[in-house]
């Protein structure tokens, strides 16, 4: 379990530089505690079977009937523009401040023309689109312009929907999103302390209502109550959140005695706990209200997946390999190591009709994974992955392509590797394949780092996070 042990002590050291000189006022979890939960969760999740679905490899416990939105979300196909970036409420959970109004921004694109940002929309073939903050009514006239823009040119097959915490909600504003063709709008009725007022406004107006909340484990029995209560007037959907921990939520979080579970995001274990809670409430009680929990683990793992395959496409190289978590995977052997088997190794290649690149000034012979087997056992293979991220202006990684959106925007996809050179021995290229096409089971690619390095960047990973 060397790769296991070594991923976990990377996440606390992480979490050691996040938090600095705050870390230690943090109740991070203790194995103890994370066994009592895990336990819980367990047997929660033991009683969902049968009456939940479970989907997205684990990492949703229920996909039944959820939102056109949230499943496109899973399937790559959504982008979330902040219309702004101002709030007018002051949620303990929220994960940072919210004081600016800003430009609208997706991905660290702005869009202040409406145009520019359907152009975006096209050009990447995304199929729903949603407005959230801040809170979006505070700048509701440039909500709506976008909005108008986007079914302009769209029509029907766009799903577009908004985000609220209600406050500013109006029945006039309602109708006039309603007939500007908004999908669905999802309130935070946590931020409101479950008044209701604000969604009922809106059931018989917005085609969908939801309510999408953090799971706050203490404010359990007053979810289900305000749940139950809004499904009987209508209500179409409703989505939890868990609870994350950041340096601007930390002292309102442990003021509340969560305990802290580490990870790339700190998150609390027991919010996970009480959205199975709720999920198992409507389920065993055959209450049809959909109850989506949306881990942090699905976001971590399929939202950021969904990204880099938009924009891998945009420059991966005809010998190289979009992973299913959407790294693009780069095989090689490096020939200045081995320069008398060049010719060799290029004429067998091209007896098999095999594709392959051979770079002269680099001396590297470049592969497919298919082709790995058709390299001498005697030459080490080398492995890299390259990330993928999407930028207004050039940065300082060299590998990029620019695009044009629209008429003459100008944008750069940068890729950069994440793992370079890695050694795949000949012994390994079964484990490679096998991890590849999603057959190796856990405790083989947590054997050792080098296995689950691989494995993070070859495979979206199963079920939820571990506590500890």
């Amino acid at each position: 379990m060397e790769g296991l042990l070594r991923h976990r002590n990377r996440m606390v050291e992480h979490n050691r530089l996040e938090y600095g000189i705050n870390y230690d006022d943090i109740n991070w979890i203790n194995y103890s505690k994370a066994l009592t939960l895990e336990q819980k969760r367990d047997a929660l999740l033991s009683g969902l079977k049968g009456l939940a679905t479970f989907g997205y490899k684990g990492t949703k416990t229920d996909i039944f009937n959820l939102s056109p939105g949230c499943r496109l979300c899973a399937e790559g196909q959504w982008s979330c523009l902040f219309i702004n970036g101002r709030c007018n409420c002051n949620c303990f959970y929220c994960p940072a401040p919210q004081n600016d109004i800003g430009l609208p921004v997706t991905q660290t694109l702005k869009f202040d023309d409406p145009g520019e940002y359907a152009d975006y929309i096209q050009r990447f073939g995304f199929k729903g689109v949603s407005f959230s903050g801040g809170e979006p009514f505070i700048t509701f006239d440039k909500m709506v312009n976008f909005l108008k823009v986007l079914r302009k040119r769209f029509g029907d097959d766009l799903y577009i929907w908004a985000y609220t915490n209600g406050t500013l909600v109006s029945e006039d504003k309602l109708e006039q999103l309603a007939l500007e063709g908004l999908n669905e709008l999802r309130f935070d009725i946590g931020a409101t302390h479950y008044d209701l007022r604000f969604v009922r406004k809106a059931l018989g107006i917005i085609p969908a209502v939801t309510v999408e909340i953090p799971a706050v484990p203490d404010e359990k029995d007053r979810i289900i109550k305000s749940l139950e209560q809004l499904y009987s007037e209508g209500l179409a959907f409703s989505n939890l959140h868990q609870l994350r921990m950041t340096p601007y939520n930390r002292q309102k979080l442990t003021g509340r005695g969560y305990v802290v579970a580490h990870g790339k995001r700190a998150t609390l274990p027991e919010s996970e706990i009480a959205a199975l809670e709720i999920l198992y409430y409507f389920r065993s009680r055959k209450i049809n209200l959909p109850v989506n929990y949306c881990s942090y683990v699905y976001k971590d793992r399929f939202q950021k997946s969904g990204l880099r395959h938009k924009l891998a496409p945009e420059t991966v190289r005809p010998w190289e390999d979009i992973t299913e978590n959407g790294y693009i995977r780069n095989l090689s052997v490096d020939l200045n190591k081995f320069p008398n088997v060049t010719e060799k190794l290029i004429d067998n290649f091209e007896k098999e009709g095999t594709s392959y690149f051979y770079d002269k000034e680099l001396k590297r012979f470049f592969i497919k994974l298919c082709d790995i087997d058709k390299v001498p056992g005697n030459l080490p293979v080398e492995l890299g992955y390259r990330d993928v991220r999407i930028r207004e202006d050039l940065g300082e990684i060299p590998d990029f392509e620019s695009l044009v959106i629209g008429s003459s925007r100008k944008m750069f996809v940068e890729t950069a590797f994440v793992i370079n050179d890695m050694e795949i021995e000949p012994l390994m290229r079964g484990f490679l394949k096998r991890i590849a096409a999603g057959v190796a089971r856990p405790e083989e690619w947590q054997a050792t780092e080098k296995l689950h390095w691989i494995a993070h960047y070859e495979q979206i990973e199963e079920g939820l996070a571990d506590y500890y």
